[in-house]
């Protein structure tokens, strides 16, 4: 793996137990981190100025647009469940991204090139090791399971590193957005794939900056040259208001069952359509599939 300043972009050398910039000279601390030492590029005593240049106006999506998302949440793919993913490998994963990790793996094979981004205790890369995947970094802003500490708005990897970017759960905890898909976009190969998912209708919760809309998410993908193929309710408003407003997280389970009654209702009194904007407009948390159309050079 390239690794490069996330300073000055220039390369980095690995030297008797050791990080240095081959360019600025700086060194990258080992950190210990719950007992475990992880070599940390967050620079957090340094500072670094970005510019982004944005088209004003833009057009954000209209609320009424959402029949062209969903398309993982309607397909006919068997795989386990939230709850067995959850007790299986420690992780939230849904069956919309499975889904789309087994495109990746149609698409890249085993030896695809990814990032663990966010990666927390480590079950997003236990999932990835059991369908086949073998070149996965891990990275975390502080977990005691990263590989590396990194800032995901300035990531210490080279252009076009990675084939796939999994990172789950982590979108309102980026606190420039528009600096962090840029990011993102710079370290994914053309064609590469993104799969991410983040609140909007949670709590403030640890150090969470910003909850995503659909709108919101497809304007970062246009600026960050993604094109966003699809998105999808992480969970609906049901367990989210139950579980972040009421304090009733342990009933979740059947607060899941709750929103798809709900959702089932109004599909038959209303419309399947009339629902499905429903649930994009009232969902506790979004995920997104989006692949790169082109280099990053914003």
């Amino acid at each position: 793996m390239n690794l490069i300043c996330p300073l000055d972009g220039e390369s980095i050398v690995h030297q008797q137990g050791n990080y240095i910039c081959e360019s600025c000279k700086t060194q990258f601390p080992i950190v210990d981190v719950e007992n475990r030492e992880i070599p940390d590029f967050r620079c957090l005593d340094r500072i670094t100025q970005t510019t982004l240049t944005f088209t004003i106006p833009q057009n954000p999506l209209p609320t009424i647009v959402v029949d062209h998302f969903g398309k993982a949440t309607s397909a006919d793919f068997q795989c386990l469940s939230r709850e067995a993913i959850r007790k299986k490998y420690g992780t939230k994963l849904d069956k919309e991204i499975l889904y789309y990790i087994n495109i990746a793996m149609e698409q890249f094979g085993k030896s695809a090139y990814i990032l663990d981004l966010g990666c927390g205790t480590g079950g997003n890369k236990k999932y990835l090791n059991s369908v086949g995947f073998n070149n996965i970094i891990s990275v975390d802003y502080r977990s005691s399971e990263a590989e590396f500490l990194v800032d995901v708005h300035r990531l210490p990897f080279g252009k076009e590193s990675f084939d796939m970017i999994l990172t789950t759960a982590t979108l309102e905890h980026f606190y420039n957005p528009y600096v962090a898909f840029k990011e993102m976009n710079r370290v994914l190969k053309t064609d590469g794939i993104l799969i991410a998912s983040g609140s909007f209708w949670e709590k403030w919760h640890g150090n969470s900056c910003f909850h995503f809309t659909p709108g919101g998410i497809d304007l970062l993908c246009h600026f960050s040259a993604f094109e966003l193929k699809d998105m999808w309710s992480g969970w609906g408003f049901i367990p989210s208001i139950a579980s972040h407003a009421l304090g009733l997280s342990r009933f979740k389970k059947y607060t899941y069952f709750l929103q798809k009654i709900f959702d089932a209702i109004l599909s038959r009194i209303a419309s399947p359509e009339t629902a499905k904007k429903h649930k994009f407009s009232t969902s506790g948390s979004f995920g997104l599939f989006a692949r790169k159309i082109a280099s990053n050079n914003l």
